[in-house]
């Protein structure tokens, strides 16, 4: 930076930015000096998004920029997860409009820590610098737990923002640990510097390089909750305010997910071999597990918990990927699911706000009474479980499972090992139905066997466990075969909330219902809208796949003309 017109042209760059730092400011005075007025605070930063957010866009076919020496890039990739932070900001904001009555008089401060967040996403987006990484993440962290505790009454929302503090405390240590690996090793905190310094070294296999990667990659799999870095997930989203949940399950995720495509692909492009193989296996553990466990979720957030948890291993196929067809289905991914997720806690919080439940059972027989309600939760829901109802979701997954397909990297596999996995799930599926927490005809349509085929079938992999030997298959094949495999379990779940709402008689709580709402009748306009918004994004993505299939390609295309696992 040699002059004030290299400083005005990065601040005009940096548009979007002044804009959402703008209506922080706003937001933060305005209760202060216009405390009749709060409800003023969420208009403020419905603008300041949406300004944001027209700022990113015009800056979309724009060429890249680095600004300050290299510290921050503007390209289309920024703009991208910039833009879908931004949207998730302003729905999140409709969803809390109708849930105010939960924060008491500290509204203002709750929208201005929520837009500090959405801000630090952004400037995730568009770091390339360590230390601006480091900011980014931490200022995102501290913001999601205060978020977390925002609810200063309720236990629960305390017991969420201290078990975030821990758990983002440890992994800040290990990431920055990591990070002072980088630096030793290029002596710079650019990424194109120590792209240039570290290409040479991580050439050949070194424990100092994969006990780097690991290090950098806990951090990433905890802000992405991966497992086995999800035990803050359930807790966390179960304890926050609905709102805050929403936030947490999109806008967090957008970060981490950012951070892990500019640090993987750019910045270690020569290491895809060692990086793919431990994200690989992080994807395969999340689908198994996430889906797995939400089979026993009986409270709707923590559902959506696990459920996010094997959502991130179906991303995460399309990053190990690492070509053009992966990375533009895994941003395709991130954006429809984005919809549905959001959805699915809007119509969470229309359901709480009249009844105070998040039992699952609760919901049954919700269509007799809000069926407009039902038909939009089971649209999210159906979404979610990959169904073509609409096709959004379906398309979502098809095109990661296709770009999986053609990871051609080999693994080669112990049989014995296989055989004893195979035969821990069998037994922990039969152990599930005996016990009730899984029904026995659930088993049954899953495997299309009765329960004593089960026991042969689990006698069969205990001899095989003592077969020595491996076998070779693509990636691509595992993970593409486990996350078919794993979303049998997810259709279950997913359905059973709807059968519930359309099929199964009314619930107690469902019978209590008003034909006029209980709470705040002008309020729970907002998170309709934001219910509808959802819906429509759906239908849109549904509709119009070509399209958003060109912007996600357009997004990743800085990303796309390095090195790919399938040519390697």
């Amino acid at each position: 930076m040699n002059s004030i017109q290299d400083y005005l042209d990065a601040l005009q760059h940096l548009t979007p930015e002044l804009w959402l730092v703008g209506a922080i400011l706003i937001v933060c005075l305005w209760n202060l000096f216009f405390p009749k007025a709060r409800e003023w605070s969420p208009v403020w930063s419905l603008a300041g998004l949406s300004l944001a957010a027209l700022s990113l866009w015009e800056q979309f076919p724009l060429a890249e920029v680095r600004l300050l020496g290299g510290l921050y890039t503007v390209d289309r990739l920024t703009v991208s997860f910039g833009v879908l932070v931004c949207i998730v900001g302003f729905i999140v904001v409709l969803m809390t409009m109708g849930y105010e009555h939960h924060l008491g008089k500290n509204q203002g401060e709750f929208y201005t820590i929520l837009l500090t967040a959405v801000l630090a996403v952004m400037i995730l987006a568009g770091t390339t610098d360590l230390v601006l990484l480091f900011v980014g993440l931490e200022t995102l962290s501290l913001c999601c737990v205060i978020l977390s505790g925002f609810a200063k009454r309720d236990a629960k929302s305390n017991e969420a923002a201290l078990k975030y503090l821990l758990s983002t405390a440890a992994t800040t240590a290990t990431f920055l640990y990591g990070l002072s690996f980088v630096y030793g090793l290029a002596v710079s905190t650019n990424y194109y510097d120590i792209h240039a310094k570290l290409t040479p070294l991580m050439q050949s296999p070194s424990l100092v390089v994969i006990f780097l990667m690991v290090l950098l990659l806990s951090a990433i799999g905890f802000k992405l909750s991966t497992v086995p870095f999800h035990m803050w997930t359930p807790d966390v989203y179960e304890g926050a305010p609905t709102p805050v949940t929403a936030f947490l399950s999109i806008g967090s995720k957008a970060g981490g997910l950012v951070v892990a495509l500019r640090l993987l692909t750019l910045v270690f492009p020569a290491g895809v071999m060692d990086w793919s193989v431990i994200m690989g296996v992080l994807a395969v553990a999340s689908m198994v597990m996430g889906n797995l466990i939400a089979l026993a979720q009986t409270s709707f957030k923590r559902m959506l918990a696990y459920s996010s948890i094997a959502h991130i291993g179906y991303i995460l196929i399309g990053l190990v990927a690492n070509n053009k067809d992966g990375l533009s289905a895994m941003m395709f991914y991130i954006i429809v699911y984005g919809l549905m997720n959001l959805g699915a806690f809007a119509c969470a919080i229309l359901f709480s706000n009249e009844t105070g439940s998040d039992n699952i059972n609760d919901y049954a027989g919700l269509l007799r009474k809000r069926p407009w309600l039902a038909i939009g939760l089971s649209v999210c829901l159906l979404n979610l479980a990959g169904l073509p109802i609409p096709p959004a979701g379906f398309f979502a997954k098809l095109f990661v499972f296709w770009s999986g397909v053609h990871i051609t990297a080999p693994v080669y596999i112990p049989t014995g090992l296989v055989a004893g996995i195979g035969l821990a799930l069998v037994l922990a599926l039969a152990l599930l139905a005996m016990s009730g927490w899984m029904p026995k005809w659930v088993v049954r349509q899953l495997f299309g066997l009765q329960l004593i085929w089960l026991v042969v079938l689990a006698a069969t992999l205990w001899g095989l466990t003592f077969v020595t030997g491996t076998f070779t298959i693509m990636t691509g094949w595992l993970l593409v075969g486990v996350a078919l495999v794993t979303s049998v379990p997810a259709v279950y779940y997913y359905s059973r909330v709807v059968i519930k709402m359309i099929v199964q008689e009314p619930s107690e709580t469902v019978k209590l219902l008003t034909a006029e709402r209980k709470f705040l009748p002008y309020g729970q306009v907002w998170p309709v809208c934001a219910v509808l918004l959802c819906v429509l994004g759906i239908l849109l993505s549904s509709v119009f796949v070509d399209q958003f299939m060109a912007v996600s390609q357009d997004a990743v295309s800085p990303l796309t003309r390095l090195p790919t696992l399938g040519s390697l």
